[in-house]
């Protein structure tokens, strides 16, 4: 389970790159990534993909694992795009 607690640790701490690296997330594998004073979530699967930036200060501002999950279906249901057969 993902522990916003720790994600923030290592956002304000380490200053790590990768926050989380293809955790799975129900069908979806779920990675954000630290870039600079942007957050960038992304969310993949075997058909597609979704991504969104958001500042680093409205990430830290995420209090809950639900608020965190609550923008990634947003991310997810909004910004979706499969990818293109051969």
């Amino acid at each position: 389970m993902i522990n916003i607690d720790d994600l923030k640790k290592d956002l304000v701490e380490y200053d790590l790159y990768y926050l989380l690296d293809g955790v799975e997330y129900g069908d979806y594998q779920l990675t954000i990534l630290n870039e600079d004073n942007k957050i960038i979530i992304i969310i993949e699967d075997d058909e597609g993909f979704a991504s969104w930036a958001t500042d680093r200060e409205e990430f830290l501002n995420i209090s809950t694992i639900e608020e965190l999950e609550k923008h990634v279906n947003n991310i997810l249901y909004y910004n979706y795009i499969k990818y293109k057969g051969e």
